[in-house]
């Protein structure tokens, strides 16, 4: 299957760098890898060209202006317009993927579905540390420190699932749908501004358009590395709107990826 891994970065190169050797690291390689970065940060570029000198797939990096506030959504269409393969997982650049994230994303893959990930979450003390690649007993050893959440995630059980309705729980830093499903309903709404709701948006339309859920339970993991989230009272409030008018708008909206198949 051809996996295109999509990561949206800004201003992060430390943490993008560390999810790159993630990449390079897998247990199968991607199809390709895009960054897709939200920023202007001329560390980032650095970073892309060392990652691609070392692994043997396409790394395509493309870049959107910042205006002040995060554009996920539009960031994302933007990676996937530069995408080729059948399959996209959209993740963000602090998101260490585990060594078999892209093998056990491949198993969970099916037409007619889209999946959602899991994530452990790192704290600041373990963010230096953490490389994705330990092993349970390190991981252990991390949680009983307090250094990571989670611990049942440790255990890899590749190829379990459960089915869940609805939007609950929706996390764009690990999720994946079929390249032709994502463009049923046009991409990401790109009316969609801050950190807020985008996802879930996203997820009801995949799921109004007849694409049913997945749950990833013991594979398909991340370490989820800490930084501060901004809340902009005026972006939320509009989001929340949003969300609630894609509850019986269209499923392919107007501002959207608008490519072609």
């Amino acid at each position: 299957m051809q996996i295109s891994v999509v990561i949206i970065t800004h201003n992060q190169a430390v943490y993008l760098e560390k999810v790159l050797a993630g990449y390079a690291n897998q247990r199968q390689n991607p199809y390709e890898v895009i960054i897709a970065e939200d920023g202007t940060d001329s560390d980032t570029e650095r970073v892309v060209s060392k990652f691609r000198r070392n692994v043997d797939f396409p790394v395509h990096h493309v870049r959107q202006q910042h205006i002040g506030t995060p554009r996920l959504s539009h960031a994302r269409n933007l990676g996937t317009r530069r995408a080729s393969g059948e399959y996209i997982i959209y993740t963000d650049g602090d998101c260490i993927p585990s060594p078999s994230f892209l093998r056990d994303h491949e198993k969970l893959a099916e037409r007619g579905w889209y999946v959602q990930g899991k994530r452990i979450f790192v704290n600041d003390q373990a963010s230096q540390l953490i490389r994705g690649n330990e092993s349970t007993w390190q991981l252990l050893l991390h949680w009983m420190k307090g250094d990571i959440t989670k611990v049942h995630l440790i255990l890899r059980i590749p190829g379990f699932w459960t089915e869940q309705a609805g939007i609950a729980g929706t996390r764009g830093c690990n999720f994946a749908a079929f390249r032709e499903d994502i463009l049923k309903v046009n991409g990401h709404n790109e009316e969609f501004v801050g950190f807020w709701r985008q996802d879930s948006e996203f997820a009801l339309r995949l799921q109004r358009a007849g694409i049913r859920r997945k749950n990833a339970r013991f594979s398909a993991v991340l370490f989820h590395l800490p930084h501060d989230k901004l809340i902009v009272e005026t972006d939320l409030m509009r989001n929340n709107e949003l969300l609630e008018q894609s509850r019986s708008g269209p499923v392919s909206i107007q501002h959207g990826l608008a490519i072609e198949s």
